[in-house]
């Protein structure tokens, strides 16, 4: 097989390319494509870098990107120096035990090897007793089911498996069994199993009336994990009007922070308005990789993580407030973001190029509703 930087060479000049064309439609400095042609190492800041170019501009040229980074690595082992005892002969196994000058050091080794030995054995006799009188970690108590109580005020807390919501209205009283808290709320209500994702609300009309008796919205869960439950609001009874616009107005008791949408005409142009509602509430970013990216993520300015990403991973983020992403290539990830039972897909870049973005809620302070929007960070 060729090098590779042949290749590329080769690749290039058939489409009558120049450098300074390429840099500017995948974002990448002219030194670093002129190095990759002539296999020049030496001016990348580390190689997870030159293997993201590598890919960026074989797919740029319409090369297989696998074999052009299969060839580098090759490349990379040629050139790696061989070890010095790869290179001397072996010698006879005869010849090291009986050799002339090799009976003294065979003895005393040997005699090494039986002190070790003896010292080994009393150690593990002596380790032995201690560890016997080492009391056992008492077992990890399970949470025993609770069982909440809901009447006229509103309930808002952190609900588990077994648990088990009593709700009274009218003069009734209904139980809710909840069955599972991953990777959606599951309620056994007694007109049947109910279940609810992160961010959506159900009415539910127990005494077959027509009307809601239960109000039931799900504030905050982690779907991978049931063990930390998921965050409940319920209300007995319908939800009149009032109730409803009061809402509206102020944002869900959670632990939301909002920043106001009181920047310029020119900040406002650059936002993309994903959700509108009277209330903010917990979001999920799911991020589907189609190429090779470094993509870092902040959620509600707490939770920070940064790796590289190959072609089909996947990556689920959860945030009360907002995210910040950044991509070393943004064509390379697509986001859909989910909220309030409403999934939206969002194209975050051009190939190439990279990109910094706030996904966040907002809140007009004119109408004071907020948004969640999606906003390019220069």
């Amino acid at each position: 097989m060729d090098a590779f930087g042949k290749r590329l060479q080769e690749a290039r000049t058939r489409k009558g390319l120049e450098f300074d064309q390429i840099a500017r439609e995948t974002n990448i400095a002219r030194r670093y494509l002129e190095a990759l042609e002539a296999e020049d190492f030496a001016v990348f800041p580390g190689e997870p870098y030159l293997l993201g170019f590598l890919r960026n501009y074989a797919e740029y040229l319409g090369l297989p990107s696998n074999e052009i980074i299969t060839a580098y690595k090759n490349f990379k082992i040629q050139e790696a120096p061989v070890p010095l005892r790869e290179l001397m002969p072996a010698r006879p196994m005869s010849d090291v035990l009986f050799g002339r000058g090799n009976g003294g050091k065979i003895l005393a080794g040997f005699l090494i090897v039986l002190v070790v030995g003896a010292l080994a054995g009393g150690g593990y006799a002596i380790g032995s007793r201690l560890l016997a009188n080492i009391p056992e970690k008492p077992a990890e108590v399970a949470r025993a089911p609770v069982t909440w109580t809901v009447d006229g005020s509103p309930f808002a807390e952190r609900v588990y498996a077994g648990d088990t919501i009593n709700v009274s209205a009218e003069d009734k009283t209904w139980s809710l069994l909840v069955e599972e808290t991953a990777p959606a709320l599951k309620l056994r209500t007694p007109i049947g199993s109910r279940t609810i994702e992160l961010g959506q609300d159900l009415s539910i009309d127990l005494s077959g009336n027509d009307e809601p008796d239960v109000w039931v919205f799900v504030a905050d869960l982690f779907k991978n994990d049931p063990s930390k439950g998921a965050e409940v609001r319920i209300e007995a009874g319908a939800a009149d009007e009032a109730s409803v616009a009061a809402q509206d107005e102020q944002p869900a008791a959670s632990d939301v922070t909002l920043a106001a949408s009181t920047g310029t005409a020119a900040d406002t142009s650059r936002q993309t308005v994903l959700f509108e509602s009277g209330s903010a509430y917990p979001v999920t970013m799911n991020a589907t990789f189609r190429g090779y990216c470094l993509f870092r993520y902040e959620s509600d300015r707490a939770t920070r993580e940064e790796r590289y990403y190959q072609k089909s991973e996947l990556l689920t983020v959860q945030a009360n407030n907002g995210i910040r992403v950044w991509a070393s290539n943004g064509n390379a990830v697509k986001i859909q973001m989910i909220a309030g039972g409403k999934t939206v897909d969002l194209e975050i870049s051009r190939p190439g190029e990279v990109v910094v973005r706030d996904l966040k809620w907002i809140k007009d302070e004119d109408t004071g509703r907020f948004r969640f929007v999606s906003m390019e960070i220069d």
